[in-house]
């Protein structure tokens, strides 16, 4: 009997608790990433998005935003922001690559030597009739033109940025009152 009430209290612990989630589209098991690629001496910067899920995705588009952009010699004024119109379906586990070299090219004015910057990138799709929105860890990226020189993860600037936004919040709470 005590075994049965011991059983019973262990599922009951908070972290023993599956989380559920809210909605059908959250249970979707669908993963954008950048990557660097090579393929005939070339090197290509693509985002890959992967559907690891037994769902149909549409894929609308995908927003960069550009931070601490290093370029000299730009032919154009960098915007410092671009879209890349997607309208594709990723079926049930697959995967779709495309190139973003183009896209943070154009938003960094073109530069036309070797520059670096941290890209933020936003992947809007819909599934089971529900807009979503993902967003990818932060990178910074170093090219020369259309042409990936290398790629780093920068987590830490993502959790200094979730930092400064929930002091942001708080300080905004406080003048409010």
């Amino acid at each position: 009997m005590d075994q049965i009430n011991e059983r019973f209290w262990i599922r009951r612990l908070p972290w023993r608790r599956k989380s559920k989630a809210n909605s059908k589209a959250a249970q979707i098991k669908f993963a954008p990433k950048l990557a660097v690629t090579h393929d005939d001496g070339w090197t290509y910067l693509e985002l890959q998005l992967v559907n690891r899920s037994s769902w149909t995705v549409w894929v609308e588009e995908t927003s960069i935003v550009l931070a601490d952009l290093n370029a000299s010699m730009q032919t154009e004024p960098p915007t410092g922001q671009g879209k890349h119109q997607i309208f594709q379906n990723v079926g049930p586990n697959e995967t779709l690559s495309l190139c973003l070299a183009r896209t943070i090219y154009d938003a960094a004015g073109r530069p036309q030597g070797p520059y670096s910057c941290l890209v933020l990138t936003n992947v809007r799709y819909h599934v089971f009739d529900e807009w979503c929105n993902v967003q990818l860890h932060t990178y910074r990226v170093e090219m020369a033109a259309l042409s990936v020189v290398d790629l780093h993860s920068y987590r830490w600037y993502d959790k200094k940025m979730k930092r400064m936004n929930i002091r942001t919040d708080f300080e905004m709470q406080q003048h409010e009152f």
